[in-house]
């Protein structure tokens, strides 16, 4: 037994030790990391998140969309927002080998907010001196300057709900439409798609959409809703970087 006491130390156990604390460290600032920037499912951790520090609730989910042009003389005409309370996926296809499209069913179909240009006419765009119409990005129920609200008629829109679909299309002087559809998810951030409209109240969605994007989102039961930094990006169609997607 003395043998055994005054034997020295194995450098090799010494290094196994120290590398299984140092995994077992990295494991749980990942963990806490996941948690922190995901509903893991739980209701009890969604009621914690949807509260500040003083219990208040968090603002509603916001919402910006990036406008593209691919002509210099471009502008933005018009913008609609409609809202749907749920989706199916009806079809999917391989676009190319590693872009996965998928047409989605809406349900419902509500406008929410419309605004357009104060311009009365096409021609009064013609040389566009100071651009005010070319904007590069748009926040939900934020009215841009020099332009005039449809919907609602009075007022700002209703804030964004957790768990409901909205489509957001963008209207160009050039005739050039884009759409994104969006989920907005229990934590407030969003899922957000380059859209193509099909019949009815279908929608091409591209490119390679998450399983649950048609699943309903589970709720907590606090009426807050959740703050999030996270936005949609449209694409337009005839630009050749019309890839994103949130």
């Amino acid at each position: 037994m003395r043998v055994l006491r005054d034997a020295p130390p194995d450098p090799r156990r010494w290094r196994r030790v120290a590398l299984t604390l140092l995994l077992a460290f990295v494991l749980a600032i990942q963990g806490c990391a996941t948690v922190k920037s995901w509903w893991n499912g739980d209701d009890s951790d969604l009621d914690d998140a949807a509260q500040n520090s003083e219990g208040e609730p968090l603002p509603p989910p916001i919402a910006k969309v990036a406008v593209s042009y691919k002509r210099p003389d471009d502008a933005l005409s018009r913008a609609t927002v409609t809202k749907f309370f749920g989706a199916d996926a009806i079809a999917s296809h391989m676009r190319d080998a590693t872009h996965k499209e998928t047409v989605v069913r809406f349900e419902g179909g509500v406008p929410i907010w419309e605004f357009k240009t104060t311009e009365s006419t096409i021609g009064s765009f013609t040389g566009l001196g100071e651009k005010k119409y070319a904007l590069k990005n748009i926040e939900y129920a934020k009215l841009p300057p020099h332009f005039s609200q449809i919907i609602p008629e009075e007022g700002t829109p209703e804030p964004l709900d957790r768990g409901a679909y909205y489509v957001f299309q963008i209207e160009r002087l050039s005739g050039s439409t884009s759409y994104q559809a969006v989920k907005v998810l229990a934590d407030g951030s969003l899922q957000a798609y380059n859209a193509q409209p099909r019949a009815g109240s279908s929608y091409l969605l591209c490119c390679n959409i998450g399983a649950d994007f048609p699943e309903p989102v589970v709720l907590p039961e606090t009426g807050a809703d959740v703050g999030t930094d996270r936005a949609p990006e449209d694409s337009s169609h005839d630009s050749p970087d019309s890839s994103n997607l949130p």
